[in-house]
């Protein structure tokens, strides 16, 4: 090991501790982020811990790390770090999130992260300088991937807000000289929803899985935003799943008013728990993706769901759901303009892949001393000089 690395056990690095209880009923709306095992829960209008941390689940979802640079609430199902140990925060992160935590689940029946079984686990740790040059490094991959995020969410606003002034409030091209009874145009059908997609349930087996097919649970589809970031491999699954295909409409089934509503962009298996969903005509695709992701829509399936402890969203009753279609001519502009615009989110999603494999590839290496950084002149990215200047203040 190089001699900026020091022999340590993993307490000297971070201490973790475990979050705070808060009841759903009991979150009061408010900015700061009530941060759950794998993501943003909720807000709430009071916080418990001070940035920067990092916290990670301790309960349930196991192995995703987060880091938070907002004043925010840790629940009970969360370990975050209460000390760094003079370690630089973002490296921790990093580190964390190599360890891959979900192997040190030591539950039998819900999957728990017990800290003390880390706590004397030897580890190498390098300066505190070397810390922050490997985390500029990092960093740099999650900056540029943030950005294309927010170019990928821009694309997708732009889309949705053209499906509501079209379909919705009936702004259409030429629609001052439409007829329109009881509020909707006259030439448009009326038709359930069953009529323009069905619900794909084609299953495969734990033993027929096919390890080159990405995996998608419920866990890897973000809230109120159609495009796939995260997936895993189907190594990591332990029951039978369901096949989607590209373009499919994933549609989350327990608890629906999380608003898990995705477009596939790629092929593979998920999770039963999610409704996939089929077009039956690629000229109804758009038009089914974001009105199915419409809010009354997700408000129809969440009082509709059936279950009290964990409802599940009832395809049943949701494929008779009336639907006012525009004429094909109508469907056809929308998605001469649209569809476009879908194939750059496509591609875009293609290359914040790329930058993932590209850092997940480096980050076992840095963090092993393998990669030096030691003689490397790096300049920090302005997100690391502003957080500097944040812990500084």
């Amino acid at each position: 090991m190089i001699s900026t690395w020091r022999k340590a056990v993993f307490d000297d690095l971070v201490r973790l501790k475990r979050g705070y209880d808060l009841p759903s009923q009991d979150v009061i709306d408010g900015e700061y982020p009530v941060v759950a095992s794998s993501n943003i829960k909720a807000y709430h209008n009071q916080f418990k811990i001070k940035p920067p941390t990092v916290v990670t689940g301790r309960s349930g979802t196991l192995g995703k790390v987060q880091y938070i640079k907002e004043l925010c609430w840790p629940l009970n199902t969360t370990l975050y770090a209460v000390s760094f140990r003079d370690n630089y925060p973002q490296y921790v992160y990093y580190f964390l999130q190599q360890m891959h935590l979900e192997n040190y689940n030591s539950g039998a029946g819900v999957p728990t992260l017990n800290q003390n079984h880390l706590q004397k686990l030897e580890i190498e740790i390098p300066s505190v300088l070397s810390q922050k040059k490997i985390s500029a490094i990092l960093v740099t991959y999650d900056d540029l991937i943030s950005i294309k995020k927010k170019r990928v969410q821009v694309i997708q606003n732009i889309i949705e807000e053209l499906y509501k002034e079209w379909f919705v409030r009936f702004r259409f091209p030429e629609w001052k000289a439409a007829k329109f009874e009881k509020g909707v145009p006259a030439e448009w059908a009326e038709c359930e929803l069953s009529k323009l997609c069905k619900e794909i349930r084609k299953g495969v087996k734990l033993a027929n899985l096919d390890e080159s097919k990405k995996y998608l649970g419920l866990e890897h589809l973000s809230r109120k935003d159609i495009c796939i970031y995260e997936h895993d491999t189907t190594d990591s699954v332990d029951s039978d799943k369901l096949e989607f295909e590209h373009s499919d409409i994933l549609f989350g089934k327990i608890r629906p008013y999380l608003h898990k509503v995705c477009l596939a962009n790629f092929e593979g298996v998920c999770s039963t728990d999610i409704i996939v969903l089929r077009p039956i005509e690629s000229n109804y695709m758009l038009y089914i993706l974001f009105t199915v992701f419409s809010e009354a829509f997700i408000d129809l399936a969440n009082v509709s769901s059936k279950g009290t402890k964990m409802p599940r969203a009832d395809w049943d009753f949701l494929k008779k759901t009336k639907l006012s279609l525009p004429p094909f001519e109508l469907l056809e502009k929308f998605n001469e303009i649209c569809n476009p615009l879908i194939e750059q989110m496509f591609y875009i999603l293609e290359q914040i892949d790329l930058l993932e494999e590209s850092k997940n590839n480096l980050i076992p290496r840095l963090m092993s001393g393998k990669l030096s950084v030691d003689d490397l002149d790096i300049q920090y990215p302005p997100s690391m000089q502003t957080s500097d200047e944040a812990e500084e203040k």
